[in-house]
C-alpha cells in the first residue's frame, strides 16, 4: 500500500514533535545541572505534553523519571510518586524508576509499596549498588530497625 498524504504529513509531525521533546528534554537536563529543578520539572513537562500522554514513543518513560527525580529534589514526594509510577507503566524494565518509586513510597510511609518496588529493581539490575542498599535499608525498616534515612 501506497502511504496517503495524510499518513505522510502526520508522520511528519510526529517526527517533528519527536524532535521538538528531544530538545525540550536536554534544556531540562542542563537545567538539573544547573540544579534548577522547577524549570527542569516545566520542561519535561512541556516534553511529555508535546509527545502525548497516550504515546508509544520509547523516551516518554525517560522524561517522567527525570521529572520524577526533580520532584524528589524538591522534596514534592506525591508528585514524584505519581511521575514514578508513570515512568514504570511505560517501561516495566525501568530499575530505575522501580527504585524511584521505592524511594518515594518509603518517604510517604507506604513500606509495603517500597518492599514490592525495590524487589522489582533489584530483579532487574541485581548488582546495581544503590539498589540493593536501597532493599537492605527498606528491608531493615521493616523490621523495625531504622527510620527513614
Amino acid at each position: 500500500l501506497k502511504p496517503t498524504c495524510c499518513s505522510r504529513l502526520h508522520s511528519r509531525a510526529m517526527e517533528d514533535g519527536e524532535r521538538r521533546a528531544s530538545c525540550l528534554k536536554e534544556q531540562g537536563n542542563a537545567a538539573v545541572k544547573e540544579r534548577d529543578y522547577r524549570q527542569a520539572i516545566e520542561l519535561y513537562g512541556q516534553a511529555i505534553e508535546l509527545l502525548g500522554d497516550s504515546s508509544a514513543s520509547p523516551s516518554v518513560f525517560a522524561l517522567y523519571g527525570n521529572r520524577c527525580l526533580c520532584h524528589m529534589k524538591l522534596s514534592r514526594y506525591e508528585e514524584a510518586r505519581s511521575d514514578a509510577q508513570q515512568a514504570v507503566q511505560r517501561n516495566t524494565r525501568y530499575a530505575k524508576g522501580f527504585y524511584r518509586l521505592a524511594l518515594c513510597q518509603r518517604q510517604l510511609g507506604d513500606l509495603a509499596g517500597a518492599w514490592e518496588s525495590i524487589t522489582r529493581a533489584v530483579g532487574l539490575e541485581p548488582e546495581d549498588a544503590e539498589i540493593c542498599a536501597l532493599e537492605r535499608e527498606i528491608c531493615a525498616q521493616e523490621r523495625g530497625e531504622g527510620g527513614i534515612g
